[in-house]
């Protein structure tokens, strides 16, 4: 879906940060307690915030069992534990390089990168979860890729863009604009750019101004969408299945304006 030569350009700063905010969550925002070994002999263990944490080893004889008690005894401080082995963590991601294939679309091959990790479930140990729902950067979206993919090619014909966005008091705070090519892959990511179109005034002023900054630009918009703050948390939040239901709900008590 996601076109290996995609182009990101353009991008607003703020925009982009704000909806990286919704979109994804970051395991390395989170606190951790880290722990590496070498065959079983422990070379760290540390908290990311140098906090002092209960249950310190110098060796890992079952990395799961340790992991788990390591949360337990630490869980005010930690919001996961990971036991890392070095030559694992060497071996997965010699296994990532290995499998990258140059035609390929980006997001097979970012989400073969977590399905690598399995390979490694004894080298790359987190609690609670397992490292591939846990480590890196993870959705927040409440729909998985293949989701997302069938619900483009439902939703929007091929070579159009999508606008996207959401709106907080008098002003957009976040924002995608993404250009799909025939074959339903995106070739373009961008965001709302305010020094070209204007992201101030009520939610439908705004759409109404970032559809018309992107036919402008010989662009066929064929969705758009943007939400309230506070709707698009309920909206994100929702299964897959759901999506319809809520959006629906959403835009008839007047927090979401979509149109398709």
């Amino acid at each position: 879906m996601l076109h290996q030569d995609v182009l990101m350009a353009d991008i607003d700063v703020d925009q982009w940060r704000n909806a990286q905010s919704l979109l994804l969550r970051s395991a390395k925002a989170a606190r951790r307690l880290v722990v590496i070994h070498d065959q079983g002999t422990v070379v760290k263990f540390r908290h990311t915030a140098g906090a002092e944490c209960t249950g310190k080893v110098d060796r890992v004889e079952d990395p799961h069992a340790l992991a788990k008690e390591l949360y337990e005894a630490n869980k005010d401080t930690v919001d996961f534990v990971v036991v890392m082995e070095r030559d694992a963590v060497d071996s997965y991601f010699a296994a990532v390089q290995d499998s990258w294939d140059i035609h390929e679309d980006l997001d097979v091959f970012v989400q073969r990168t977590y399905a690598l990790m399995d390979r490694y479930a004894d080298g790359i140990v987190t609690h609670p979860g397992p490292a591939r729902e846990v480590l890196g950067l993870q959705w927040t979206t409440g729909a998985s890729r293949d989701d997302v993919e069938a619900a483009a090619k439902a939703l929007v014909p091929g070579g159009t863009t999508v606008v996207l966005g959401v709106h907080d008091g008098d002003s957009l705070w976040a924002s995608l604009v993404l250009d799909l090519d025939e074959d339903h892959k995106v070739t373009s990511i961008t965001t709302a750019d305010p020094s070209l179109v204007d992201i101030t005034g009520s939610r439908e002023e705004v759409l109404d101004r970032l559809t018309g900054w992107q036919q402008s630009a010989g662009k066929t918009v064929s969705l758009s969408m943007v939400l309230d703050r506070a709707a698009a948390d309920d909206y994100l939040s929702a299964p897959a299945d759901q999506k319809g239901a809520v959006l629906t709900s959403l835009v008839g008590n007047g927090s979401a304006t979509f149109r398709a």
